[in-house]
């Protein structure tokens, strides 16, 4: 019997872009048909001990696959990818260039639906271990950036879309630390002027006019 080349992993850090609910994200290049999926990111540093642990499991998925399917090198992509600022130098068209930090950004992620079309459900739990998928899935708000919590998913590599890589499937997300996300609200300055009644007909175009 062949060895099993997936490995089940998780990472702790803070959160960064969780969608897990509701439609989803819209991964799909630019010309390609929508790709929506659920997705959550971790930032850590890259010589704490959640990266070097994860990066192992990895790895070891990783030769496995290669021994199995006669690939060399290193996988084209591994859901590990380095945090990039701005730099003070300039290139020659005067934009900032972009260097990397001391963390990294690691992206777990699973499709919207099953091949059935069946609704995927990413589980969400409390630190203790109690399931609260149901409650997060039915508030207001979302998980927000500067939360904290542990990513739960598996590690498969795989050549979908013609390369070889490893790609991190989310299953669920256990939080440490809570920051809600509501929406932004938006802000603006008085002007000069009177207020527009609100019954006032501002010039729609016929066919956007109410007919009563």
């Amino acid at each position: 019997m062949a060895e099993n080349q997936n490995r089940t992993v998780k990472v702790q850090g803070e959160l960064q872009y969780v969608t897990i609910k509701g439609a989803g994200r819209n991964n799909a290049q630019a010309g390609q048909e929508p790709n929506m999926q659920y997705m959550a990111s971790v930032v850590m540093k890259k010589d704490s001990p959640e990266h070097k642990a994860l990066k192992a499991e990895i790895d070891a998925a990783w030769l496995i696959y290669c021994a199995a399917h006669g690939v060399k090198g290193a996988p084209k992509s591994n859901g590990i990818k380095p945090v990039m600022v701005d730099s003070d130098q300039l290139d020659e068209y005067g934009a900032a260039i972009k260097v990397e930090t001391d963390e990294v950004r690691v992206t777990m992620k699973t499709s919207v639906t099953w091949p059935d079309g069946k609704q995927k459900v990413v589980k969400v739990f409390q630190p203790s271990g109690a399931d609260i998928t149901t409650q997060v899935t039915a508030a207001p708000w979302t998980i927000g950036n500067g939360s904290v919590g542990i990513l739960h998913g598996v590690a498969s590599p795989n050549n979908i879309g013609g390369t070889h890589k490893v790609t991190l499937y989310l299953s669920g997300v256990q939080l440490v630390k809570l920051v809600k996300y509501e929406g932004s609200e938006m802000h603006v300055e008085a002007v000069e002027s009177e207020d527009i009644p609100l019954d006032l007909d501002l010039d729609l175009p016929e066919e956007s006019k109410p007919t009563i």
